[in-house]
């Protein structure tokens, strides 16, 4: 829940009245405690300088509080009366900056958290410069319980997500799937969903109203079931971004990430999956992130990875390729998910060309996977030449926009798009010599409903990324499993491929596109390769 500051100010006396209201993710107990000890204030809050208990009995204390907000140091004595029964504390000035300053801390229990109220009288009793600084003040005297409740919060998390949580902590438990919108079609289709007589707007102002909304709780999944009985509890958070914000706004959009991730918090959820574009962020700032936030997060690039090896494995062996003779061409080779596959891929090929922007990385790839097994590696930063040569192709790169001519694969290929947004596998023009099909999808053992369109055919094939997370919460492995690009070894692979086929998520049924292809659909493409 968010903090909701109320203020209101009379001017004729220039007294300040303010409420602060913030959740914070422990029982009314603890929370109560937390306040009553002042004296560590200081230790976790970073406007609190010093406070010191000068008196303390059963019912109250005299406390002595050093603070400072944005430049604006305040000092005060106040007296404390505890209601214990009520959870509540009430505060008033004995001596100090202020003229007046009084009020109450009030703790209401919601589910397995505290609804915090804080309620403030307070006046300067400054003439003249009171009537000037009267809003200054309000504004910084905020601020100043705000970051209190904001550091309150983030102790508990701190303490929950640790490895060994006291046992008066609930312990976090469920997932949280981050996700976003692939392109602004899907955006419009999303806001119809909800309200299907939506009128014609400007894509500017509905791209510009995304890019101002911060993150937000967006559905509940009260269970989803694994093949073995167990269930598990989730959330879906809508990270409103589109792709092509990842480059224009790297800073809102990692701001957005840290938003969703403090909802997963907020939720006690034990795991957040970064999916789509979010992931990129947690690649890219993956030490920042792991600074602002307690929650264990999953790219889900390591199931996303061996979802898309099995799914050339098995389409290879339908269109008659024999793997180990074969040149596989990877689309965005120097990332995390194409240079996962290539490592695996380099055990039984003949050769790989991996492909990218960066010649520098590309050749820094080049010799680790040199060292991965026997196959060939070449580079290049020529993706339709790339293609030309291969018999299977990974397409890596996420990007709104296709990186290579459809033209350019040869006929017979094997083309496995594992990009998000999917753009090869939903290629406008259309081949029947080859055979092209969404990776990284998995079959799960229950449905996976959101309430609108994710951008996948059924309710029973769901990402590999959210697969992940949903995997880890059933097995209670709240870790950082897949943590950013280089990470990802043959061997985690095959780890969560085992998490997997106990609970039941297995490869999906071939798309390509929206368009299941049967077995009979890949014999009349090799009818036409023989044709040709």
């Amino acid at each position: 829940m968010a903090m909701n500051p109320t203020l209101s100010k009379t001017k004729a006396s220039e007294l300040i009245q303010l409420r602060i209201e913030r959740f914070i993710p422990a029982k009314p107990w603890r929370v109560l405690r937390m306040i009553a000890k002042v004296e560590d204030f200081p230790l976790f809050m970073p406007n609190v300088k010093k406070t010191q208990v000068i008196q303390r009995s059963r019912h109250g204390a005299v406390t002595h509080w050093f603070v400072e907000v944005e430049g604006l140091p305040i000092q005060w004595k106040e007296r404390d009366t505890f209601d214990l029964a009520n959870f509540t504390i009430h505060f008033e000035l004995i001596e100090g900056d202020l003229e007046e300053f009084k009020g109450s801390w009030r703790l209401q229990r919601v589910g397995e958290g505290t609804e915090v109220t804080v309620d403030v009288t307070a006046r300067l009793g400054i003439p003249i410069v009171e009537k000037v600084v009267a809003d200054i003040l309000q504004e910084k005297l905020t601020r100043n319980f705000q970051l209190i409740l904001e550091g309150m919060e983030n102790r508990f998390l701190t303490e929950r997500y640790r490895h060994a949580p006291p046992r008066s902590l609930v312990k976090p438990t469920g997932f949280v799937v981050m996700g976003h919108p692939y392109n602004f079609n899907h955006l419009v289709r999303i806001f119809r969903f909800f309200k299907p007589d939506l009128r014609c707007v400007t894509q500017d102002f509905i791209l510009k109203l995304f890019e101002l909304t911060p993150s937000y709780h967006s559905y509940d999944i009260p269970e989803f079931r694994s093949a073995t009985g167990k269930s598990i509890h989730g959330y879906f958070v809508m990270c409103p971004i589109i792709p092509d914000m990842i480059d224009a706004s790297p800073e809102r959009v990692f701001q957005k990430v840290v938003e969703g991730c403090r909802i997963g918090e907020r939720l006690g959820a034990g795991i957040v999956a970064l999916g789509g574009f979010t992931s990129i962020v947690g690649e890219r700032f993956s030490e920042k992130l792991r600074t602002m936030i307690k929650i264990p997060l999953t790219t889900g690039n390591t199931f996303t990875a061996a979802m898309a090896v099995e799914g050339v494995r098995k389409a290879s062996h339908l269109m008659g390729i024999d793997i180990g003779k074969a040149t596989v061409t990877i689309i965005g080779g120097t990332g995390d998910i194409g240079s996962a596959c290539a490592k695996v891929l380099a055990r039984e090929v003949k050769g790989i060309i991996i492909t990218g922007r960066n010649k520098e990385n590309l050749n820094h790839w080049k010799s680790k996977l040199q060292k991965e097994g026997r196959a060939k590696i070449e580079v290049s930063t020529d993706n339709n030449k790339s293609v030309r040569r291969a018999e299977i192709v990974i397409a890596c790169a996420s990007s709104s926009k296709s990186l290579v001519d459809i033209k350019s694969f040869k006929p017979g290929t094997v083309i496995c798009d594992v990009a998000y947004p999917k753009n090869t596998s939903y290629m406008t023009a259309y081949r029947n010599d080859i055979f092209c099909f969404s990776g990284g999808l998995c079959a799960v053992p229950s449905p996976f409903d959101l309430g609108f369109d994710i951008g996948l055919p059924t309710k029973n094939i769901l990402y590999g990324c959210f697969a992940e997370a949903i995997m880890l919460s059933l097995e209670d492995k709240y870790v950082d499993f897949s943590r950013g690009k280089g990470y990802i070894t043959p061997e985690k692979i095959e780890e969560i491929k085992t998490i997997g086929e106990k609970h039941g998520f297995k490869l999906a049924p071939f798309y390509w596109g929206d368009r299941l292809v049967s077995e009979r659909d890949i014999l009349s493409i090799r009818s036409n390769v023989r044709d040709r």
